[in-house]
């Protein structure tokens, strides 16, 4: 007891507090000093575990994450092992559509890549306190008390990047009338430097399994965990269309592997909350962003909108504390208008339509000659940075050599 009032005496107060130190809740803190260096004092962010720490992903950052971090001042490509994929290939049956870029996105390991991008936000400036976990959380009409396994905090805004596990999700899941939530599977296994993904930089997404009630695709791409080539697949069910049948995903991705001669290994699983226009995105002094908010709901991709999310997040947090307004009313606009909102919305749109008609073979193959036809119209995007030897692991590219 006395523990407990000793802490309310010496409450911490800083404007916002950030609960999740993964890229949407860096990508916060990054947008707000990049506004003002002076957020690095008003700011501090709250990671329940510490980095490097594990995560599932399937690491993939598209170009608008790439972006993103360009405009932030990052030099691309960032000084880590990474596996660059120019050709994305998309396979229904027998039938293979192929988007291409330089790159179309690259292949990050989670754990390095959150590392890194924690390590450069502290040399920024900003406060990250580790091993912290946020236990609780009260709104009131003056600000937000937190009270984390060590301090109670107050703050004037209280960000929630922590996932979509996390206390602040947890806390909004209570308003919203459905559940949105995606479920993956996973796994890591050994690859060689020569086999073709890393030769011919391509990433595999196979939607033949929408032939058993899979509203998604099973995942192959060419990934670097400590410099060393691995395979992260896995497979990826939706669930926009709760009334039908559930796909029994261990035994899909274990025929996909099967079908590839490859050992299962350990295969991890986890659900994400996936983006949609109707979700709710605030409350008074709250914010969600990141996988809290929601993911791409075609892909499942996380990073990059994880990242983009913060631009609209830091503009509505540095207007609210200008204005001393915290109801966050006009979040939803600031996110649908921002770039982050208009992805979403499109790959929202293409899920949703989609993913009714998936178990229908003639609409696969109708939507296959329609992405063919799409292909053909428009170029590939040109080369986002230079393409520099020796990031790709130990040794550099064999696709380079």
């Amino acid at each position: 007891m006395l523990e407990f009032v000793l802490s309310y005496l010496f409450m911490k107060m800083v404007d916002v507090i950030i609960v999740g130190a993964g890229p949407a809740g860096l990508s916060v803190a990054l947008h707000l000093i990049r506004q003002d260096p002076g957020w690095a004092q008003r700011l501090l962010v709250l990671e329940k575990t510490a980095h490097p720490r594990h995560k599932l992903c399937g690491g993939g950052m598209t170009r608008l994450g790439l972006q993103v971090l360009k405009d932030l001042g990052f030099a691309l490509p960032l000084p880590l092992p990474q596996a660059p994929v120019e050709d994305i290939r998309l396979v229904y049956r027998k039938r293979t559509l192929h988007v291409r870029g330089k790159p179309q996105f690259v292949v990050f390991h989670r754990m390095e890549l959150d590392a890194y991008l924690a390590a450069e936000t502290r040399r920024r400036g900003v406060r990250i306190c580790e091993n912290e976990a946020l236990k609780d959380f009260q709104v009131d009409a003056d600000g937000v008390t937190l009270e984390t396994e060590r301090q109670i905090y107050r703050a004037q805004v209280l960000v929630g990047a922590d996932g979509s596990k996390g206390l602040l999700r947890a806390y909004f899941n209570r308003m919203e009338r459905r559940s949105r939530t995606a479920r993956l599977l996973e796994t890591l296994q050994a690859a060689q430097a020569e086999a073709s993904h890393y030769r011919e930089r391509y990433a595999l997404f196979d939607f033949t399994p929408a032939d058993h009630e899979l509203q998604g695709y099973f995942w192959d791409f060419p990934a670097y965990i400590q410099g060393q080539p691995f395979f992260n697949r896995g497979i990826y069910d939706a669930r926009m269309v709760r009334a039908r049948p559930k796909a029994a995903l261990p035994a899909l991705l274990h025929q996909e592997l099967d079908d590839l001669q490859s050992d299962a290994g350990e295969i991890q699983g986890h659900p994400i909350h996936w983006f949609s226009p109707r979700g709710r995105f605030s409350l008074p002094r709250l914010l969600l962003v990141g996988d809290a908010a929601g993911v791409d709901p075609l892909f499942g991709e996380g990073i990059a909108p994880a990242l983009a999310y913060g631009l609209p997040a830091a503009q509505a947090i540095a207007e609210a504390l200008a204005r001393r307004d915290f109801s966050f009313r006009d979040y939803r606009r600031r996110i649908m208008s921002a770039p982050v909102g208009r992805y979403l919305l499109l790959r929202w749109a293409v899920a949703w339509s989609c993913y009714r008609l998936s178990f229908f073979p003639w609409f696969m193959h109708f939507i296959w000659s329609l992405g063919g036809a799409l292909a053909a119209l428009f170029p590939a995007p040109g080369q986002l940075y230079p393409d520099h030897r020796g990031l790709y692991g130990k040794e550099a590219n064999p696709a380079d050599q």
